[in-house]
């Protein structure tokens, strides 16, 4: 049987495996953006920083841990089924959220936010009409790592009983059938191609567009300095 007559005689179940999958993405997602940025906006406020640059470079070294690990605890601790996966996938996505949103916030010019005080600003304002639309592009850097993680990650939970496609997977590899991994693995990839795409339109919507100049400008700039420094080590 190959790849595409397995696909869609069982085309039902991958459906519905897709349906679980997006639901446990979805549910992980909203829940790690929510408190992700929450906990940097806390560490971001005033008299915090040095907790802040803790917290920062904690969260540089733990995006080097294996998602396995995360899952295996959970496992240990919590127990099997969906609540236990969407529970290790919000704590291993809440990383490039917390990351990017606490060093978005920290790059913002000194000079804005003084100028912000000066139009008598309280911190609440700064932090919402000045802070956060500025660094809004590195936030949704943030958030666009974090989807793709979930994604991805969702597949290893379904060995704690958290179903989705990963299940799919695993069950090619333990019965040694490549049609069945590849059903799953490649519904999964083109899920991760299209929400990264969905959250690179809604990115470009609710960016402002100076910023977007400014990143362009930024972009044109590296290229031109990679382009001459590749020319000087040729010539």
């Amino acid at each position: 049987m190959n790849i595409i007559s397995y696909y869609f005689n069982n085309f039902g179940k991958i459906m519905f495996a897709l349906e679980t999958h997006i639901f446990i993405f979805l549910v992980s997602l909203t829940f790690s953006i929510i408190i992700g940025i929450t906990i940097s906006i806390f560490i971001t406020q005033e008299g915090k920083k040095k907790i802040g640059r803790i917290i920062l470079s904690v969260m540089g070294a733990a995006q080097s841990v294996p998602s396995l690990v995360i899952i295996a605890l959970t496992f240990i601790f919590i127990g099997i089924g969906i609540k236990p996966a969407i529970f290790a996938l919000i704590v291993y996505s809440l990383v490039p959220i917390i990351f990017n949103t606490t060093s978005g916030i920290f790059s913002v010019n000194q000079d804005v936010i003084e100028a912000g005080k000066g139009m008598g600003l309280t911190q609440n304002q700064l932090l919402w009409k000045v802070k956060i639309p500025i660094a809004l592009p590195v936030i949704m850097g943030g958030i666009r790592s974090s989807a793709t993680i979930i994604i991805g990650s969702a597949t290893v939970a379904a060995v704690i009983g958290g179903g989705g496609l990963g299940d799919f997977i695993f069950i090619g590899l333990k019965l040694q059938k490549p049609e069945i991994l590849i059903s799953g693995a490649l519904t999964v990839s083109l899920l991760a191609i299209i929400v990264d795409y969905i959250i690179s339109i809604i990115e470009k919507k609710i960016v402002s567009k100076g910023l977007k100049i400014k990143k362009s400008r930024r972009i044109y700039h590296e290229k031109l300095h990679k382009y001459n420094y590749d020319f000087c080590i040729n010539f």
